[in-house]
């Protein structure tokens, strides 16, 4: 995601939008942002008195933390050559948690836990 405009830049494009005489298309080519942008920057200000960007969203945080991680890594350290899709059914029938395989493996790899296959 690309980093918001500086606070300098939207002052001044608000600034000559609010002193007149020109439409909101003019001000936004003089400045290079889109129209919308500057329409976006006029309501932020009249709304939060700012032109402070607001906080970028947290995203979607996984399920498995706490005791289910406990559960999980208890998994690994019993069956290190499980699967991760096996990992990820045991976990799911062991504490019923909605997620994925894919969830499984990146919790496993934030705690640093890899997982390998005993040789045939």
């Amino acid at each position: 995601m690309p980093r918001p405009y500086s606070v300098d830049l939207r002052e001044r494009a608000v600034a000559a939008y609010r002193r007149g005489g020109r439409t909101l298309e003019e001000v936004a080519a003089e400045f290079s942002v889109c129209a919308k942008t500057l329409s976006h920057w006029l309501t932020l200000e009249d709304e939060t008195g700012s032109l402070e960007p607001r906080p970028r969203g947290g995203g979607n945080f996984s399920a498995i933390r706490g005791e289910v991680l406990e559960a999980l890594e208890g998994q690994v350290r019993t069956q290190p050559d499980a699967t991760v899709r096996e990992h990820f059914d045991a976990l799911v029938a062991r504490t019923e948690v909605h997620t994925s395989s894919s969830a499984v493996w990146r919790a496993l790899r934030r705690q640093g836990l890899g997982l390998k296959k005993s040789r045939s």
